[in-house]
């Protein structure tokens, strides 16, 4: 924020664009005092959704998530002539409209105020023009409505036009495992979804009530289906589901539909717009943003980024969507349609340069990067894009004619790349975002030398969900009575086959003692046990569990176990005491290959007490002794066998 307030102060001065010329104002205040919450008491402020998605990835509540004081807010409407167009608690700032500049001096004479700046001379209300934010719209209708239908099997998905642009990532796949976005939230912020209501692509999400609401943030009302056509584009690639002709990425997902770009102007006060508009999907409790919005040159040039300053760190929208990801939120943008520019426009626009949301590039089914992509890194030299999805002639719903048509741009790239990335967090809920990012990129077809175009490449969905597998499973190991126990926890269908491996004390490599195939017909957590019996000397074992995952052609070691053995194993029937019950004398027998030159036996109650003691040469085979017991009290006994001081065996038994 204050960056941003001292940006602002420099240019004004060194352009002499004064502030009477605006009309829209950021004011900025010092602190939250007189804030009516507390961050005790986050469901004041919070829904439970919202506060669920805290406590599952142990994110604490700071005061960014406080609300802005109510009695500063009380004090700017106070002042006559001043309107609140809306607020922004992370950055603890306010959008107001006023035309009066002795009102603005009395906003700046409060103590409470670190700052205003004009940030936009009028309140658009037309589409007169397209912004350059926004991906080409220069479409064209398909040779075929259904060039490639996408079917490999019965269970498959006919995406119609769009299977090539899922196919790209192994996306299908994923979706074949079940996993189409359902129980996924995500937040759309765009620049209006026009016709959504009526077109026939939505209408799986509209009528099972997956469209959770809207909220126009330039005009202030509820209703987003008569604006511009760009964000309906967007949310096709996401949400349709018309088999045979476009299923998106994630058909089964929920959605809230946000207006924040202002497409008949460029100024940042969109920005404004989008961090509340973040805001609230947090407080609302999505999972994840996507944006196919960004920023870098505006209407009046003093407001521009030069790419110095879309360094991750600058940027208003960038502020909050790095406060958004510190949420927990799962934020994917647009890298921007600039990358064919000679200058330094070519780089990512902003927040495509924050450094914790997942930046998209652009590229054709082939995995050609786009023209326009725009480029890497950001101004602080971070590897931007991250990753790159299908933008380049991807096919979306018509939003008049509701027929396929193609269209250019990273606005497309990041929600195919959203859509898929919901489903993989639906395989994988127990992990953070930032877990879900870093397998997208180490599954990236350039993941092991990245480029600046490309980032870490086009995301490979079975790769990133045997990643992940990896990263979720979880074993262990428990000794009783010579058996060792080796147990562990993963995901997986019946495609998986667990081979469990065993090295001894003194062996030099492992040996396979076991197979265990997985009989879950659906993807999910599945728990094992595999039991070993221990014929060997005493010392650490090292134990290893595989998991093939044979419809990723993968094998992974999910577990590298070692269990500490303090005694010399034996067969079952090496130390037997008999009968059991026993009553007035029990036969106690040894049973070893081998010679044992000084075998000691004890006999112990349960407090530990000594009862009965020998020690003999044992010959190689069998070695029996009677012990007469009068006098002993009922209970459990245990029979321990010594070779010299060593304990090798032991066998409870019961006196009647």
């Amino acid at each position: 924020m204050k960056r941003l307030a001292t940006l602002l102060a420099l240019l004004t001065a060194a352009t002499g664009y004064t502030q009477a010329q605006f009309s829209r104002y950021i004011v900025q205040f010092t602190d939250k005092k007189g804030a009516a919450y507390t961050l005790s008491d986050p469901a004041a402020y919070l829904s439970a959704k919202s506060m669920a998605r805290r406590t599952r990835y142990k994110i604490s509540y700071d005061s960014t998530d406080l609300p802005v004081s109510t009695a500063y807010l009380d004090s700017i409407r106070s002042i006559p002539n001043v309107t609140i167009i809306n607020v922004s608690k992370w950055l603890n700032q306010v959008l107001i409209k006023t035309t009066d500049a002795g009102a603005l001096a009395r906003i700046n004479a409060f103590p409470f105020v670190k700052k205003s700046n004009g940030i936009a001379p009028r309140m658009a209300t037309g589409n007169s023009s397209v912004s350059a934010t926004l991906a080409s719209e220069t479409v064209t209708l398909p040779a075929s409505m259904n060039q490639v239908s996408g079917r490999t099997g019965t269970a498959a998905i006919d995406y119609g036009q769009m299977y090539n642009q899922i196919h790209i990532h192994n996306g299908d796949w994923l979706h074949q495992l079940g996993f189409t976005g359902r129980g996924v939230t995500i937040a759309v912020l765009d620049a209006g979804f026009q016709n959504y209501l009526s077109n026939p692509a939505f209408d799986s999400v509209r009528l099972q009530g997956r469209i959770l609401g809207t909220w126009d943030y330039v005009k202030n009302e509820a209703s987003v289906n008569e604006d511009n056509s760009h964000g309906a584009n967007v949310f096709s690639l996401l949400a349709a589901n018309r088999p045979g002709v476009l299923v998106g990425t994630a058909p089964h997902a929920s959605y809230w539909l946000l207006r924040t770009e202002d497409v008949a102007t460029e100024y940042p006060v969109e920005e404004q717009n989008w961090v509340v508009a973040a805001e609230f999907a947090d407080s609302v409790g999505v999972d994840m943003i996507s944006s196919s919005l960004g920023y870098n040159v505006f209407d009046n040039a003093i407001f521009n980024y030069s790419h110095a300053q879309r360094d991750g760190k600058t940027a208003m929208i960038t502020l909050g969507a790095n406060l958004a990801a510190k949420k927990g939120i799962l934020v994917v943008v647009a890298a921007g349609n600039s990358g064919g520019e000679a200058s330094d426009l070519k780089y990512v626009a902003v927040p495509a340069d924050a450094e914790n949301v997942l930046t998209v590039g652009s590229v054709d089914i082939n995995g050609n990067i786009g023209y326009s992509s725009s480029w890497g890194p950001n101004g602080a030299g971070v590897l931007k894009p991250n990753v790159v999805a299908v933008g380049v002639n991807a096919y979306v719903a018509h939003p008049q004619n509701w027929q396929p048509v193609a269209g250019t741009g990273t606005s497309y790239a990041c929600p195919n790349m959203a859509g898929l990335t919901a489903c993989l967090w639906q395989v994988f809920p127990e992990l953070s975002s930032m877990q879900i990012m870093d397998a997208l990129q180490k599954s990236g077809s350039k993941s092991a030398n990245p480029e600046f175009q490309y980032g870490y490449g086009i995301p490979d969905m079975k790769k990133a969900v045997a990643i992940l597998t990896k990263q979720y499973a979880s074993a262990g190991t428990a000794f009783d009575n010579c058996i060792v126990s080796v147990n562990w926890n993963s995901k997986d269908d019946t495609s998986s086959l667990y081979t469990i491996q065993r090295k001894l004390p003194g062996e030099t490599g492992f040996m396979t003692i076991g197979q265990t195939a997985s009989t879950s017909l659906s993807f999910k957590a599945n728990s094992y046990t595999y039991r070993d019996t221990i014929k060997a000397a005493g010392g650490p074992i090292q134990y290893r569990v595989l998991q093939a995952m044979r419809s990723v052609d993968t094998v992974l070691e999910i577990a590298n176990l070692q269990q500490p053995i303090h005694s010399v194993c034996f067969p079952d029937n090496t130390l037997m005491a008999l009968p059991s019950p026993f009553d007035q004398q029990l036969t106690v027998v040894v049973n070893t290959p081998e010679v044992i030159n000084n075998m000691g036996l004890q006999i112990t109650d349960m407090r530990g007490r000594i009862v009965y003691a020998k020690k003999t040469a044992k010959p190689a085979g069998y070695f029996s002794t009677t012990v007469m017991v009068p006098g002993w009290s009922p209970g459990i006994y245990e029979v321990v066998l010594y070779n010299n001081s060593k304990r090798i065996y032991s066998r409870k038994v019961l006196k009647k």
